[in-house]
């Protein structure tokens, strides 16, 4: 038998509507969302690095306070969670104490900052 004229064996495959009333299948615009979608995406990656580099320089103080710490001269062994300063004599020497500068006062050291110990054994400033 002879299939009339503008009849397809499956109308799903069809680049076009088969009547009238079919909606139009128009081309969709595509020219902006490369652009779009890469500025998008550079935006986000540049925040990113943006924290990852400020995330870099605290680590890397903290890693400098950590060090510091460790070489100063202290007579007592620290306790995690409590919170210990930081002083250099005249001679240039830093030494670590459990008295703050408020109840030291300031006679011949200098005070050179306050850092608690986390439980990793890192130096955190307070």
């Amino acid at each position: 038998m002879k299939k009339p004229d503008r009849v397809a064996d499956n109308k799903l495959t069809m680049p076009y509507g088969d009547s009238v009333s079919a909606p139009a299948i128009t081309e969709v615009d595509t020219s902006g969302y490369r652009e779009i979608k890469s500025k998008e995406a550079s935006a986000k990656l540049r925040g990113r690095y943006e924290e990852l580099q400020e995330e870099f320089r605290q680590l890397v103080a903290t890693s400098e306070d950590t060090q510091r710490m460790y070489e100063a001269s202290v007579s007592f062994v620290p306790i995690v969670g409590k919170v210990y300063h930081l002083y250099r004599r005249e001679n240039g020497d830093e030494w670590v104490s459990m008295i703050s500068p408020e109840d030291f006062g300031s006679y011949y050291h200098e005070y050179l900052g306050s850092y608690r110990l986390a439980t990793d054994s890192v130096w955190v400033r307070v």
